[in-house]
């Protein structure tokens, strides 16, 4: 167990060096954004305010030139129109002296355009005259119609820059709402990114947890089936033995089934520490596939662990084949121990007659004194039955070298038959219909364990599905109230597993020469009685609950 918090300790702070990486990362990435975020509205500000600024500059440019354009137009007409005024003064001074000569028809009066009239020594050209207010007029007009197409295209521009400006917003928002796109892209991959790792990680923890079960199964299994085999083997063998009355013939025929009991007993054992061996091994390549698994998720290594999952079953399946040989040889010494049995039975009875004929045999006839008092038994696992079927014959050795009268001897027969028929009826079943309650309480435990433990997968994968997405604080003070909880709660288990061993050992059992072990507590049972199984039994069940708690724990940690 301390090994397990060991490790535990080991993940936690694996997990929070982690989560402290991860939630610097996060930090920085979010400052980093929102710098990002700043730099981009001034940009977008910077752009706005230059492009109003190149707008003005255009307009004022187009201005400029159109009054450039217009005061050099002025300018020229100007200049024109003084010329013309000057020349205009100048015929009509030259004209002065000529009105009071000029006639009174001056309808009759025919001027010949492109003659040329000389006053007071000039020349007058009438005809260029009107031609230069003629080119005035068109001039005029045209400056006119220039100045209306202008205006045109000015009122033609500036709609223009409107839309474009219109155009530029637009743009401007197709960017923003492009950014804000990409960003919900960009959050949408990261939470489906998170929710495969929880995936991933949900999965792996469903994997352990039916891998831990099927071992548990198995082993669950295993115990049952020895167990009960061990049982029924206990029983029949104390039957036999108190079918047994003359230890003269038992010697020979006890000695033979006693070392191929031995030998059996032996490949049993052997199985049993094969199978030990293999479930080991098994484990060990569960913990391996485990590391695998978490250094890099690849599907041929999940292959090549199932392969060799396949053949670890197979190498279990020899193994039960092997079982099952021993338990058919075992079976068959019972057969030929009931055979032996029975010719003993038969023997007791046709010699029963004859001693009740005959008188009691003199003294010097009785057998040997009977040999000094045995040493004290030896612990269960050196406990072996031929040593308790020649402490039997001791013991009746002893009773009948004592010197005592034949109704005597006749009412401790009649004592230990009742007593055998009590065995056989109801003393032993008693503890076989405790072990069935234990084990039927167990069953539906299992039964419940395994529900619990389904519920709690179901509940973590909605609270995942439901649960929104976010940050959890540092979790350093409450790994350790986790595991101050779970080492406490380890000892109370402990504690009353204890109390229970207690109680179950300080039960009394039936005084007489004839008390014989319960199924439970033979030599080739487990341990003593059912004990040890339920504390393996409550040990696996604490293990698959801390692994299931520390599974949770990681899962709320990437959520």
């Amino acid at each position: 167990m301390w090994e397990q918090s060991e490790d535990s300790a080991a993940t936690e702070s694996d997990g929070e060096s982690d989560l402290s990486f991860e939630d610097e990362g996060d930090i920085q990435c979010e400052i980093l954004e929102l710098q990002r975020d700043e730099a981009n509205q001034r940009l977008a500000e910077l752009e706005e305010v230059s492009n109003q600024l190149l707008k003005e500059i255009n307009v004022l440019e187009i201005q400029f030139q159109i009054e450039r354009s217009c005061r050099e137009n002025a300018e020229a007409l100007a200049v024109k129109v003084t010329k013309e005024n000057k020349v205009l003064k100048r015929t009509s001074q030259m004209l002065m002296p000529l009105i009071p000569e000029l006639p009174e028809n001056l309808s009759a009066v025919t001027f010949d355009p492109e003659g040329d009239q000389v006053v007071n020594g000039d020349v007058v050209d009438l005809g260029e005259d009107s031609n230069e207010g003629t080119l005035l007029l068109e001039s005029q007009a045209k400056i006119a119609e220039l100045q209306t197409s202008v205006d045109g295209l000015l009122a033609e521009k500036l709609q223009l820059e409107k839309q474009v400006e219109d155009l530029t917003k637009e743009q401007v928002q197709l960017r923003e709402q492009l950014a804000l796109e990409v960003e919900e892209k960009e959050a949408i991959l990261r939470k489906i990114s998170k929710q495969s790792r929880t995936i991933n990680k949900i999965k792996r923890v469903s994997q352990l947890v039916t891998e831990e079960f099927t071992e548990m199964s198995q082993k669950l299994e295993l115990e049952q089936g020895l167990r009960q085999h061990a049982e029924v083997f206990a029983h029949q063998m104390i039957v036999q033995q108190k079918e047994a009355q003359s230890p003269s013939v038992l010697l020979m025929p006890s000695s033979e089934t006693g070392l191929q009991l031995q030998q059996a007993l032996e490949q049993i054992s052997t199985i049993s520490t094969a199978l030990c061996d293999i479930q080991r091994t098994y484990q060990d390549q569960v913990k391996q596939s485990q590391s695998v698994v978490e250094e890099s998720s690849v599907l041929s290594e999940l292959q090549n662990l199932k392969e060799q999952l396949e053949k670890s079953e197979e190498e279990r399946k020899a193994l039960e084949d092997k079982l099952s040989e021993a338990n058919g040889t075992v079976t068959q010494l019972q057969e030929e121990v009931k055979k032996l049995q029975d010719t003993l039975t038969k023997e007791s009875k046709t010699d029963e007659p004859e001693e009740k004929s005959t008188p009691a045999p003199p003294p010097p006839l009785l057998p040997p004194p009977p040999p000094p008092p045995p040493p004290p038994p030896p612990p269960p696992t050196t406990y072996s039955f031929p040593d308790f079927l020649r402490s039997r014959r001791k013991d009746r050795a002893s009773d009948a070298g004592q010197n005592q009268p034949a109704p005597l001897l006749n009412m401790k027969a009649k004592a230990v038959d009742e007593m055998m028929e009590r065995i056989k009826k109801g003393i032993i079943l008693r503890p076989m219909k405790r072990i069935q309650e234990d084990d039927s309480s167990w069953k539906d435990q299992r039964s419940e364990n395994r529900k619990s433990a389904i519920l709690e997968l179901k509940g973590m994968l909605d609270n995942i599905k439901h649960q929104p997405h976010r940050r959890i604080p540092s979790r350093s003070g409450f790994g350790r109230h986790v595991g101050d909880a779970e080492l406490l709660q380890v000892l109370q288990r402990r504690r009353r597993a204890m109390g229970e061993n207690s109680s179950t050992q300080t039960q009394d059992p039936q005084p007489g020469p004839q008390c014989v072990p319960a199924a439970g507590d033979v030599p080739w049972a487990s341990e003593s009685g059912s004990a040890p199984v339920l504390r393996r039994l409550k040990q696996n069940r604490e293990k698959r609950d801390s692994r299931i708690r520390a599974s949770a724990l990681i899962i709320n940690q990437d959520n």
